[in-house]
């Protein structure tokens, strides 16, 4: 080989491993910029909350939920906890709002909101736990754990989610887009009543959950959504600090309502406690086949942004459609 070519193959080479020495600083430079920008979106911060303050020093990623509603303020963020109570007792599912999407990524069960596991919170290595007032004797216990915020969200009384779900959001530096997704809702929620009043006008509801001990009649507290958002009337009114009244199923015959909310705590109750009672097909809804058949965890334990929609749909797709 001549020398000449000898030398401008090594000069090809030199620019060539210049070349790729340029690339690969530039592409590092590259990473360690989106790294700084995606750590220096969240801002260090002391939460104020109904059970003390909070010091956050980082963006919280690994988060463990002690209530149900916290999941339906999480998810709608795109934020997913790494562990989660269940709602009811003795019991490791998850409500059926996160069922699929916790099993999917693998959310650990740490035991009923109100004995949560929390050796099973510890071994998860969690950013942030955020509780309520079910676990207000335990805030010592999980502060040790990792930095606890806590919210007293009273669910005996016609409470309002959405002051809880800024809260939750601003944590994370979030809150612009649950507002964004809380008047997505309210403009739902609205459309809805009016479809509510124009197919059903007068016509009379009621929510009844038949238990193991007594049958119920929700007409207000937590089930107040249902008459003052929704508009569907009551079928009967009674002392609006009873979020329920205990009924009969002649009572229920009594009322009448024209549509029906049922939810039982399993199916052999709801059988033996109406159905196969007497008064069942008198009943106008059960003529008239406007009977909604509720499920437990979106009804009696929801409330939050998910469990709203989920409750709309069915609704809508039962009786509006």
């Amino acid at each position: 080989m001549k020398k000449s070519h000898f030398i401008y193959i090594c000069l090809v080479l030199l620019v060539l491993i210049g070349a790729l020495f340029v690339f690969a600083r530039r592409s590092q430079e590259t990473k360690t910029t989106q790294t700084s920008t995606a750590s220096s979106h969240f801002t260090s911060k002391t939460i104020t909350h109904d059970f003390g303050t909070t010091k956050l020093d980082k963006e919280p990623k690994k988060i463990v939920i002690l209530n149900n509603l916290y999941g339906e303020i999480l998810l709608p963020l795109g934020i997913t906890p790494v562990g989660a109570t269940t709602a009811q007792v003795g019991s490791q599912e998850f409500s059926t709002l996160f069922k699929k999407t916790f099993k999917k990524a693998e959310v650990v069960s740490v035991g009923w909101q109100k004995t949560p596991d929390l050796e099973k919170i510890a071994e998860l290595e969690p950013d942030v736990i955020l509780m309520t007032v079910h676990q207000q004797d335990l805030y010592d216990k999980l502060n040790q754990i990792a930095p606890t915020i806590g919210y007293q969200i009273n669910t005996e009384s016609n409470w309002d989610f959405r002051d809880t779900a800024l809260k939750v959001a601003d944590i994370f530096d979030k809150k612009d887009q649950m507002q964004k997704a809380i008047d997505e809702l309210d403009q739902k929620q609205a459309k809805f009543a009016q479809k509510v009043k124009a197919t059903y006008g007068n016509q009379r509801l009621m929510y009844v959950r038949v238990t193991e001990k007594d049958i119920r009649y929700y007409g207000y507290g937590r089930f107040g959504f249902l008459y003052e958002t929704y508009g569907f009337n009551r079928a009967e009114s009674f002392n609006p600090s009873d979020m329920y009244q205990l009924i009969d199923s002649e009572k229920l015959l009594q009322l009448n309502p024209d549509l029906l909310i049922v939810q039982a705590d399993s199916e052999d109750l709801l059988k033996t406690k109406l159905k196969e009672s007497s008064v069942w097909g008198q009943l106008k809804a059960v003529q008239n086949k406007k009977v909604i058949y509720a499920d437990y965890s979106t009804y009696m334990l929801g409330f939050g942004l998910m469990s709203q929609d989920a409750i709309m749909s069915q609704i809508e797709k039962e009786w509006l459609d």
